[in-house]
């Protein structure tokens, strides 16, 4: 070919290749997240929140594949931590994470945000408890105008969260929240669960080897389902997502009449995400040994409501099975 016309040829792939830019067709990096663990208010859900935080940034990493740049993580007492964290989980640190988002990723980008913690509605208004001054649905909904144009999830992982769909809602954007109602007040546990969908393929209902948020959020709501069921409760909770824009969640989103195609598109896994087998036992191995210490300390609050046998009966029975776990993860250790 002469030179003029491979010239020729090579401009023209360039002009394409610009035109599919801006036409919208980039390929996306990595999604980015944040987490964000609020402010516990007594020991027991401040390490609860700390647990399901630290899990899913395992899963982020080891699991998704996402690079330590991707990931912000605010939590209530930075310093008690091992781990990655960024900083502590104010307002304020909130706000500007999402400013920097903006700014840091790309317009094809997903960006997720994920709050694990408390809330609690005064006056009509519904705050996440944070340290220092709480944080408003109005006051997070303004932020995020800084990422219109791009796909962006936020769950609100809390008590009376509801009212954070309509506020949060619009083109773009999938919002989840544990409740379906203010009145919906108690501590919920959604969020545990919906940490727990992204750790293996059992929430891949379609077995393409990645859990969309739709899968995410349906498995969640199950094992929320049937977590009271079990203990034979009336469910104090009933998650609902939003991703049509309309302000309005659905309990059970179905993409064919309303709520549910986007979210079913959005997965937070890296396109070239790669898991070693090894990797993947050990990772399953911690995960499972938290839910295991989470079902445990849940057990240890319950005590003056069981009998003394049955409480130690179901203690033993937690304990020893945390024990082979911690056997099995030190045999991956050394393989």
């Amino acid at each position: 070919m002469a030179a003029a016309q491979r010239l020729r040829v090579s401009g023209r792939a360039l002009v394409f290749a610009v035109l599919l830019a801006v036409a919208g067709g980039a390929i996306a990096d990595a999604p980015r997240l944040v987490i964000v663990s609020g402010l516990g208010g007594e020991s027991y859900y401040s390490e609860l929140f700390h647990r399901w935080a630290t899990t899913l940034q395992d899963v982020a990493f080891h699991r998704l594949g996402l690079p330590a740049s991707h990931v912000i993580r605010l939590a209530e007492d930075p310093s008690r931590a091992t781990e990655k964290i960024d900083d502590v989980s104010s307002a304020k640190n909130v706000l500007d994470a999402v400013r920097r988002l903006a700014e840091d990723s790309g317009q094809a980008d997903v960006v997720a945000i994920v709050y694990l913690g408390h809330a609690s509605s005064r006056e009509g208004e519904t705050k996440l408890n944070l340290p220092g001054p709480d944080l408003s649905a109005a006051e997070l909904a303004a932020a995020l105008e800084s990422l219109n144009g791009k796909t962006v999830a936020v769950v609100i992982a809390a008590p009376a969260s509801a009212p954070f769909v309509a506020a949060l809602s619009g083109p773009d954007r999938i919002v989840i929240a544990a409740t379906a109602h203010e009145s919906e007040n108690q501590h919920t546990r959604f969020g545990g669960y919906f940490v727990d969908a992204f750790a293996d393929d059992t929430a891949d209902l379609n077995k393409d080897k990645s859990v969309s948020l739709l899968e995410a959020f349906r498995f969640a709501s199950k094992e929320v389902a049937r977590s009271f069921e079990v203990e034979g409760r009336i469910a104090t909770e009933h998650a609902i997502l939003d991703d049509n824009g309309d302000g309005s969640g659905s309990t059970e989103p179905d993409a064919d009449t309303g709520d549910g195609l986007l979210a079913g598109r959005v997965h937070l896994r890296a396109p070239d995400a790669a898991e070693t087998a090894a990797g993947a036992a050990a990772l399953a191995l911690q995960i499972q040994a938290r839910q295991l210490v989470d079902r445990i300390e849940a057990i240890k609050r319950e005590k003056r409501s069981l009998e003394s046998d049955a409480y130690l009966e179901r203690l033993e029975d937690l304990l020893v099975q945390l024990a082979l776990n911690r056997r099995a993860y030190r045999r991956e250790l050394v393989r």
